[in-house]
């Protein structure tokens, strides 16, 4: 997992100020304050082809959590990081609602995430530090909200993981660090079987690194290209070869 970095990207215009997304989400709260607590969400909008463009271009077309490059095996999913219909803090409860309703359409809640990470793993889990600070509706302060799973765009995620090998770890015993392990299977079998095969490549490579011949070189900048956010699991290869990157 690496950091997102949203800062320089022109929200598309179905999410922007009066367009759909903002019209939508306004007639949300207008139901909440009605008392409805149950939603219907446009995915025409928060899916809409320039909002997955723009987040596919953001994140070199890696998902949010695994780093996994997505669109060549599958179309992916645009994620809500906070869930827009309801949330679970643990399995074996039910959906708590409503959800974060009025983030349903809110660019910085979305996330291009391939589907294990996002269907099978995280899908409604948004445990926080502190439930007392919760928002419960859009007429509270979400960002009081200190989330359990790591936000790509907001924590500094080298602060809470760290890679041995393959395996991804909490740092220092990071509470965060583990609950994202968890919640969207950073560690799975299959994940670590596709770390695991491209990190052997590199040990071979990283042999080949060392001198002074033309080879060595090349090998030498092959590391610092592949170390670069864009690429794959390039969290686990800086962690790995940090005199190379």
């Amino acid at each position: 997992m690496i950091k997102i970095d949203k800062s320089a990207v022109v929200i598309p215009s179905i999410l922007a100020s009066k367009g759909r997304g903002e019209q939508a989400a306004d007639a949300l709260k207008a139901l909440f304050d009605k008392g409805e607590t149950t939603f219907a969400f446009n995915k025409a909008i928060y899916g809409h082809k320039a909002v997955k463009e723009a987040l596919i271009e953001i994140q070199h077309n890696k998902c949010c959590f695994c780093e996994a490059k997505i669109t060549h095996i599958s179309h992916g999913d645009v994620e809500h990081f906070r869930p827009k219909a309801g949330y679970q803090i643990d399995e074996m409860q039910a959906l708590i609602k409503p959800g974060y309703y009025w983030l349903a359409y809110d660019f910085s809640n979305l996330f291009f995430c391939c589907q294990v990470c996002n269907q099978t793993y995280k899908k409604n889990y948004f445990p926080l530090a502190d439930e007392r600070k919760r928002a419960n509706s859009h007429n509270d302060d979400y960002t009081l909200e200190e989330s359990l799973i790591l936000h790509p765009a907001l924590d500094v995620i080298d602060d809470h993981l760290v890679f041995e090998a393959e395996i991804i770890k909490p740092k220092n015993g990071s509470q965060k660090g583990a609950e994202t392990i968890k919640r969207t299977g950073l560690n799975r079998p299959a994940l670590l079987e596709e770390r695991l095969s491209y990190l052997k490549t590199l040990r071979f490579l990283e042999e080949a690194a060392k001198g002074d011949t033309e080879t060595a070189m090349e090998c030498r900048a092959h590391f610092k290209e592949v170390g670069k956010r864009k690429h794959l699991y390039s969290a686990m290869v800086r962690a790995n070869f940090p005199d190379l990157i």
